[in-house]
């Protein structure tokens, strides 16, 4: 009896230390805003040290913060990439070509002529376009200053939005370069590249750089007067995301450069990035028929597309 009487006041003892140690609703949401404070704080701390390093000027981090994160992050991926298109090594990425006739090795000439064209286009264009960009920007009242940098969810909502603005601009700024005139004068010299390489991203006309990468781009942030950190990282996504789909590679766990190639293979159809407004318009009938459509999805191997959904001919040699 005193055994079982000691072992119940334990069991009372245990339990209710139990019920007094259970996380409360207060203590979670004093958790969750310790977590939510020190996200804040890190990410104030990482913009600051970029604010400070411009001396807190708005116009030095505007414009030249602005160049340098633009061209840092398009050509430390695209230096990558014309190594392997010249060199042909590593040759074990050389099996993630998406037209792997093509650019084995690429022409130095023609890819030095593609490299001086995009530098020309980062300086000479981009300069007094960022400029005019920059003074757009204050007059929409955007933010600089650290303590003006958005939560995370309103920068999702944010990315999200620029993500719709920037499918509508492309798509029809594309497909108004494709029309006879301006196709003739102006889109041609980027669609010398049927089978495109990184860099080939920018070899545009000085007119389409505007027209249809730069003023899609930079429309959303403007609209909805972003800080420039949300700017900064929105051009971080939609150069390597333009960088990847003029690869001529499909690399694992990237996006699918597929629907572009094909544009530049074809030249009149898939104009947009997502592919709505195609399916909309229906423009994108050619490539629905083709091979390429089955393998416009994110590779999750390490085997190649190419492997995992080969061509017909290529199946009728092998039975």
């Amino acid at each position: 009896m005193i055994m079982a009487k000691s072992d119940e006041v334990r069991w009372e003892i245990i339990g209710t230390a139990c019920v007094f140690n259970r996380p409360t609703t207060d203590q979670a949401r004093k958790v969750k805003s310790t977590v939510v404070e020190t996200m804040i704080s890190m990410k104030e701390e990482l913009w600051g040290h970029i604010y400070n390093a411009f001396g807190q000027d708005h116009h030095l981090l505007g414009v030249y913060g602005t160049l340098l994160q633009v061209w840092t992050v398009f050509w430390i991926p695209n230096l990558l990439l014309m190594v392997v298109d010249v060199t042909g090594r590593p040759t074990a990425l050389l099996r993630y070509k998406v037209q792997p006739d093509k650019n084995r090795p690429v022409s130095k000439s023609k890819l030095w002529t593609a490299v001086r064209v995009a530098i020309f286009n980062q300086v000479v264009v981009s300069l007094p376009f960022t400029l005019g960009l920059y003074y757009t920007m204050e007059w929409r009242g955007c933010g600089f200053h650290p303590h003006q940098l958005p939560t995370f969810c309103s920068t999702l909502l944010q990315l999200a939005f620029f993500v719709v603005i920037e499918e509508i601009g492309f798509y029809y700024s594309h497909r108004l370069l494709h029309q006879p005139t301006l196709y003739r004068h102006v889109h041609k010299l980027h669609h010398e590249w049927t089978a495109p390489v990184g860099v080939v991203a920018i070899y545009a006309h000085p007119v389409e750089h505007v027209v249809a990468n730069l003023l899609p781009a930079v429309t959303g942030p403007v609209l909805l007067g972003s800080h420039l950190a949300v700017l900064w990282l929105w051009m971080t996504i939609v150069i390597v995301n333009t960088t990847v789909h003029h690869s001529g590679y499909h690399f694992p766990l990237l996006t699918s450069p597929q629907f572009h190639d094909f544009h530049h293979l074809k030249f009149n159809c898939c104009y947009g990035v997502l592919g709505i407004l195609d399916s909309l318009h229906g423009t994108d009938k050619p490539f629905k028929s083709s091979k390429a459509s089955l393998r416009h999805r994110p590779l999750l191997s390490l085997r190649p597309i190419s492997q995992l959904i080969p061509d017909a001919d290529s199946t009728e040699k092998s039975q």
